[in-house]
């Protein structure tokens, strides 16, 4: 027996994890030999919880040593320096490689493309400044630019950017990268209103859509300029259609939207052009003003579905959440060089940035992946919810010449996890660094219910 372990469950994730190494290994220089534990400590450190770096030094769980490429647990000097030495093109090399395109290939795909702000707090170096809305003023910070699947739930790629990147810099590029990785049959690409801060930046995207007709159709919210919003609001009250819709909780009085549709004329390069806007005028009672949402779109369905479609990119806003609450995604290491000679004027290094940020982006597919095959209604289910009733439980490691038996405490509900053992377990997962054990995970039985009080 090696011992006891407080994350017996984690080791359910140790396939893709695996393919996720391969993938580094052959993208990935390793002049250190360090590139096996920094890149496993980096994905199981979301999956338990470690939020910081520095938490590696009170780390002795056996377990935990045995995920991540050793039998005892990696310093944060080695983790931390192997994360200092990502190479941007390197690391490009590895999201295109385990990027999960086969969700939109050859299908109809409605992608999400949207940013996060992670802010700095740093006053030695002179970072650039970008919007942070929950802080809502301008601030030293970087940004993870993503693309997201919002059909199957999962993120197909990133970009890491200093602060003062927007997204109508990479619009554009993240929609041909869609179309030429993922090759979908059809690409509604959605985003927020900061895609199109000018005209020239909505006429880019629409450019784009002339070019990639009939694959592509494109959704965005559009900024509400005062001079914009007294033209919609000028708009004849018989273009509205007045819509029901549920309250804000249950028994509430339904809510009224009333939408209409119209053109905006544009001007860019000194020609105007009208593009088709669906405004959503949402009714509040009382003394407060309504709410006007518009839309611009190339797509010819009506305006309700224009304003259903759009509305389901609020799932990409939770996966946001998730990352940041459930996987630590704010304390991804920074993308400036803190060996820059001049503080005024340091070095971005895209490579340490994006690969932690994709690594979280993988581990919540992973867990994604793994709720879909767990018996109940399990489906959806957060990253922090898995971690409390399947990741962080108990149990005991037994090693054999040949293999490495996980034997988890018994528990209430375990009978959910025994598809996703049996799976587990025909696969044959082998850990190399470990003499090629292969990987056995077992349930305990649990007693009779008592009887009785």
């Amino acid at each position: 027996m090696l011992g006891r372990t407080q994350y017996a469950g984690a080791f359910l994730l140790i396939g893709p994890a695996l393919g996720w190494l391969a993938a580094a290994r052959a993208c990935l220089a390793d002049p250190c030999g360090a590139l096996g534990r920094g890149l496993l400590t980096s994905a199981f450190a979301p999956v338990i919880g470690l939020e910081r770096l520095w938490h590696l030094d009170a780390m002795e769980d056996v377990g935990f040593a045995l995920l991540t490429g050793g039998r005892r647990c990696s310093s944060r000097h080695t983790v931390g320096g192997w994360r200092r030495h990502l190479g941007w093109h390197e690391v490009d090399a590895f999201c295109h490689r385990t990027s999960p395109w086969h969700h939109v290939r050859g299908a109809t795909a409605l992608v999400s493309y949207d940013e996060h702000t992670i802010p700095r707090w740093t006053r030695k170096f002179r970072i650039r400044k970008g919007y942070v809305t929950t802080r809502n003023k301008y601030m030293r910070c970087e940004k993870l630019f993503c693309a997201y699947d919002l059909l199957s739930g999962r993120y197909l790629a990133v970009r890491a950017t200093p602060g003062d990147w927007g997204l109508s810099d990479l619009a554009v590029p993240l929609v041909r990268q869609t179309l030429a990785r993922g090759r979908p049959a059809y690409l509604h690409a959605l985003f927020d209103a900061g895609a199109g801060p000018s005209d020239a930046a909505v006429m880019a995207l629409w450019d784009l859509v002339e070019q990639e007709h009939p694959r592509l159709d494109v959704t965005l919210r559009a900024c509400r300029y005062p001079h914009r919003v007294r033209q919609w609001k000028a708009l004849p009250s018989g273009l509205f259609v007045s819509y029901p819709e549920p309250g804000r909780y249950v028994g509430a009085p339904p809510k009224e939207i009333r939408l209409a549709e119209t053109e905006t004329v544009l001007q860019a390069d000194g020609a105007g052009r009208a593009v088709r806007t669906v405004v959503c005028r949402e009714v509040v009672p009382g003394p407060k003003k309504d709410r006007w949402h518009p839309l611009f779109t190339t797509g010819l369905v009506g305006p309700d579905e224009v304003l259903g479609l759009f509305r389901t990119r609020q799932r990409h806003e939770q996966a946001y959440r998730v990352g940041v609450y459930d996987e630590a995604l704010d304390a991804v290491p920074c993308g400036y060089d803190k060996q820059s000679p001049d503080p005024q004027r340091p070095r971005f290094h895209r490579g340490p940035l994006q690969m932690i940020g994709w690594l979280v982006a993988l581990v919540y597919n992973a867990v994604a992946d793994l709720a879909a095959g767990l018996t109940g209604d399990w489906a959806g289910s957060h990253v922090r919810t898995l971690r409390r009733m399947v990741f962080n439980r108990p149990g005991t490691v037994y090693e054999t010449p040949t293999a490495l038996l996980v034997q988890l405490d018994p528990f209430a509900g375990q009978e959910a996890l025994v598809p996703v053992v049996d799976a587990f377990n025909d696969k044959r997962h082998r850990l190399p660094w470990l003499e090629n054990r292969q990987v056995v995970i077992s349930l305990t039985p649990r007693g009779p219910a008592r009887s009785g009080p």
